[in-house]
């Protein structure tokens, strides 16, 4: 395996990830702890934008 374990797609490849790759997804464990609250703000946010007209239902 030329790549660490803790990837999730830790040792399907043969080539190491690239750079670019690998400082993209660098958060995504973080990223899935926040998932919850970023999904709740979200329903909030379009929630009020309905409730001035912005959006429609």
């Amino acid at each position: 395996m030329s790549q660490a374990t803790n990837q999730s797609w830790g040792g399907r490849f043969s080539e190491p990830t690239d750079a670019f790759v690998a400082r993209f997804t660098a958060s995504v464990n973080f990223d899935q702890r926040l998932a919850r609250q970023d999904i709740q703000g979200s329903i909030a946010h379009a929630t009020m934008l309905a409730r001035v007209g912005v959006l429609t239902e």
